[in-house]
């Protein structure tokens, strides 16, 4: 396949959390959802078994909340599963990160925290390292923040600047105008992270040509892939295959 990606590029079919289920929303609007399944551990089983490496979990309650509020619900998804879980939602402390890593998360993604709060950001790097995902959440070049519910005011690649003289060693970039509306991946605005610190590309994927051009971006190291999925526009073995994987 002309433009296949190297193996080092990761499709993570996402898992969102509401209420013990799993959901897709449009733009992070909580007014705006829609179910999909009423059992994520079973969701979670069988991406693993269709191919999936890693799979991205998303605790949306604990978004609203702001701390963790599916810890259960996912220390039975990692434990069903041999695959990394890499998980957000609601991590505003360093308590919170160490519950979701005990709970089975093998890389934890921090938002609104790691955003507005650089001391609480430079202790989680010195906690976990590489285990730190930090998310960049942009609507029109500003940062938001709080379950995407409010902006901070801060323009996107200063923050990523920041982030990398902080020793982050990847981060989650989300156009928020994307997310869940099936219009195409953020190629250019997740390049210009990317020319930062390595990426992980979120919001907008509709199939093959997404992650083809993602995956030959220097620096975007991976994709998460929701709604796409879950609407049966494309399928996960060949949103792989489209990276590169056999």
């Amino acid at each position: 396949m002309r433009g296949v990606a190297s193996t080092g590029f990761t499709v993570y079919p996402a898992i969102d959390l509401r209420n013990g289920r799993c959901v897709r929303l449009k733009q992070g609007d909580f007014g705006r959802q829609k179910e999909y399944d009423a059992d994520p551990v079973g969701r979670a089983r069988e991406w693993e078994r269709r191919g999936a490496r890693a799979i991205h979990v998303v605790d949306l309650d604990g978004a609203k909340e702001g701390r963790p509020v599916q810890l259960d619900l996912i220390r039975k998804i990692s434990g069903s599963v041999g695959v990394p879980l890499q998980v957000g939602g609601g991590i505003r402390a360093l308590e919170d990160l160490r519950s979701l890593r005990r709970a089975g998360a093998s890389r934890v993604v921090m938002g609104t925290a790691a955003v507005l709060d650089r001391d609480l950001r430079l202790r989680a790097v010195d906690e976990v390292g590489e285990a730190l995902v930090v998310a960049v959440d942009a609507r029109e070049g500003i940062v938001a923040t709080h379950g995407w519910q409010q902006e901070s005011g801060r323009n996107t690649l200063d923050l990523a600047r920041e982030l990398a003289e902080d020793g982050v060693s990847s981060v989650l970039y989300t156009d928020v105008s994307r997310d869940g509306m099936d219009t195409g991946a953020a190629l250019e605005g997740t390049a210009a992270v990317a020319g930062l610190l390595p990426t992980i590309a979120s919001g907008g994927v509709t199939g093959t040509r997404d992650i083809i051009d993602l995956s030959n971006v220097p620096g975007i190291a991976g994709a998460i892939v929701g709604t796409a999925l879950y609407e049966g526009r494309v399928t996960l073995e060949e949103l792989l295959e489209a990276a590169g994987r056999p």
